[in-house]
């Protein structure tokens, strides 16, 4: 067994009993040679031949199609047509998903509302408004509507499997996702799997969904085909393998120039090599293309680690102003990004509100990354004991990062626990080696 199999088996047993036997079984560990690498990156990476898209690329822009999709069914729209409603509505939230278009998103929810009002059930439209609340991180809602709708169809156990892995409950999102595949094994149902068994710490069974995602694909969506790679060189990144990662980037864009998720990931493997400018470069190219304020967190981040504290301060206040702006109008805002902020910009102010916001966000959804930026909140605010109560509960779930692993060691070191702090140092080493300064933002 290698070292992070046995870490992460040490880990699991010392957060439900921590006994000497354990502390000793820790220590062998950490006397073993620094320089001995860990197997179970190298046994994730996928070979060449399995990163290649295996059918011609065609130069398109898809959201050219969905326009003219679009025209074509509202040129030929009857009122009374519940399903023709539905039918656009549903290319509209397609269109919003690729642009991000806060108008698109309300025009597919207006036509599924004005759908069902003609068709209650059976209605697709309904698993529209499902996916809609899903975007809106109303996942209570989602569910609702999705066991609400009878008809057999693939996006149900997709659409719930979304909601329970956002929400923490991973043993119901596995059972989802299983079922998606049951109905329909394709590359969106088992990538849809491998992301719930990446919150579960199971990375090699993920490591073979996203094997047979790609091995399934067929031609003519090249959106989705991007998409995988790009999620798959995510998880790999945050695994430590960045070659490998790379490559996945390299031909998600070589598939979908404009794939904005694939560019910010590039950014994220720039400011992990040690190369925080172009990082910075790149998240705001992400970010011109997508508005996107994911991107936007981490262009200020990288900012920070080039030593530019000025203009990574002036970003995150145009974050705080669009997020909270969102949350106004009931929007796209997505709260924790709020917490997110405030936690990297660290004035008690804002330490105070980022520790209320994400007490809230785990009570509504204690998902692993819910609890750690609670942790983070605390861990800034000197509140350590609160802190490593949220860390524990993150990793007890089963995700396994190095920011997660950092945080741990950092408190473990503030409650005067070298041995342990030095354990969860070593696995944030394996998976963000050279301290690039990703893993350390708004750390205490």
């Amino acid at each position: 067994m290698s070292l992070s199999s046995k870490s992460r088996l040490w880990i699991t047993a010392a957060i439900a009993l921590v006994i000497g036997g354990v502390l000793a079984g820790a220590l062998a560990l950490i006397v073993r040679p620094v320089h001995e690498a860990p197997a179970v990156t190298t046994a994730l990476a996928p070979s060449a031949a399995d990163v290649r898209y295996r059918f011609e690329v065609q130069n398109f822009d898809p959201r050219v199609e969905l326009d003219s999709t679009i025209k074509a069914l509202e040129a030929r729209l009857n009122a009374t047509q519940g399903l023709e409603l539905a039918e656009l509505a549903d290319v509209y939230l397609r269109r919003a998903q690729l642009t991000g278009d806060k108008k698109d998103y309300d025009r597919a929810a207006e036509l599924a509302q004005q759908s069902l009002a003609i068709l209650p059930t059976p209605n697709s439209a309904a698993l529209t408004l499902a996916k809609l609340a899903n975007a809106k991180h109303e996942f209570h809602e989602a569910l609702r509507i999705a066991y609400e709708y009878k008809k057999k169809s693939v996006s149900v156990p997709t659409v719930r499997a979304t909601a329970f892995l956002a929400l923490g409950d991973l043993i119901s999102a596995n059972l989802e996702a299983n079922r998606a595949i049951s109905i329909k094994p394709d590359p969106n149902t088992y990538l849809m799997r491998a992301l719930v068994l990446i919150a579960q710490g199971r990375d090699r069974e993920a490591a073979v969904d996203f094997l047979s995602a790609a091995r399934l694909e067929d031609h003519g969506d090249q959106q989705g085909a991007a998409r995988l790679r790009t999620l798959w060189g995510r998880f790999l990144l945050r695994r430590g393998e960045r070659e490998a990662a790379g490559m996945l980037f390299d031909e998600a864009l070589r598939i979908a120039p404009d794939f904005t998720l694939a560019q910010a990931l590039r950014g994220e493997l720039l400011l992990r090599s040690g190369q925080p400018r172009e990082a910075a470069r790149t998240f705001e190219q992400a970010f011109a293309a997508s508005r996107q304020v994911r991107y936007l967190i981490d262009q200020a981040r990288a900012l920070e680690v080039d030593g530019d504290a000025t203009n990574a301060e002036a970003i995150r206040t145009q974050v705080e102003g669009i997020v909270r702006a969102e949350l106004a109008e009931g929007g796209f805002g997505h709260r924790l990004d709020l917490v997110e902020v405030l936690v990297d910009r660290g004035n008690t102010p804002s330490l105070t509100e980022a520790i209320n916001l994400a007490r809230e966000e785990v009570r509504q959804r204690p998902s692993a990354e819910s609890r750690f930026q609670l942790a983070r909140a605390y861990a800034r605010s000197g509140a350590i004991e609160p802190a490593y109560v949220e860390i524990q509960g993150t990793l007890a779930q089963g995700a396994h990062e190095a920011r997660f692993y950092e945080l741990a060691s950092r408190l473990e070191t503030s409650r005067g626990d070298p041995l342990r702090a030095e354990l969860y140092k070593r696995l944030a080493d394996e998976m963000d080696p050279g301290a690039s300064g990703w893993r350390n933002q708004g750390m205490p």
